[in-house]
């Protein structure tokens, strides 16, 4: 998994990459411009942050931007949700996800968002078992980022349905939701109405273009 770079790390694989491309290469011919402090710390950040490759003792090769780039947004919050602990169900547009059977996706491979509700006693669990994931996460509310990402919605008591084997919150909590957010949930209520047989506020228009995902 690649790792965002920070100004001065992108700046040092800029410039290893157009000196050297995909070949090999040692670090004097890169001296001049770093302390030798500073490089050794920048070099051992973008191996670690997949951006570089050890080829031997003092020897490295750039790993190519589209694969270190295309790497930034392999997907990896669903294994580590299967993968917790702790309570969890998926909540809000996320959960018409779920319940929608995917026919309306929120996420995209740049903006992916995972709402999940969790227990407001396990929250300190949770930010500490993402950051160990190296998973970007927010409470309550998303910020501006790229890429896969989790909200953390806190609460004092869960009520988890299963639906195609996924923890979800129960399908009228999410009728509910969509209800509020009608304008960007219409499509999801519709496929409601005609899959669970569910009253909403979907029109008849929206109705029947819902119908053709079923």
């Amino acid at each position: 998994m690649t790792e965002a770079l920070t100004g001065q790390e992108f700046s040092l694989y800029s410039l290893l990459f157009l000196k050297f491309g995909g070949k090999q290469f040692g670090l004097d011919s890169v001296r001049w411009y770093f302390s030798s402090q500073t490089l050794k710390k920048l070099v051992f950040n973008l191996v670690e942050a997949g951006w570089l490759k050890r080829q031997g003792r003092g020897v490295y090769a750039c790993i190519a931007p589209r694969e270190a780039v295309t790497a930034l947004f392999e997907p990896k919050v669903g294994k580590a949700l299967q993968e917790s602990k702790s309570s969890y169900c998926f909540t809000k547009a996320s959960a018409a996800e779920v319940w929608s059977n995917e026919t309306y996706i929120q996420r995209s491979w740049e903006y992916s968002p995972f709402f999940v509700k969790v227990l407001r006693k396990d929250l300190k669990k949770w930010k500490q078992f993402l950051d160990s994931e190296e998973i970007k996460f927010f409470v309550n509310k998303p910020s501006n980022t790229v890429g896969e990402f989790v909200v953390l919605v806190p609460v004092a008591s869960i009520k988890i349905d299963f639906h195609s084997g996924k923890p979800v919150e129960p399908l009228q909590e999410t009728i509910a939701f969509c209800e509020a957010n009608k304008d960007s949930f219409e499509y999801v209520l519709a496929y409601f109405s005609n899959k669970y047989r569910k009253k909403t506020t979907a029109s008849k228009e929206m109705l029947i273009k819902a119908r053709e995902a079923l």
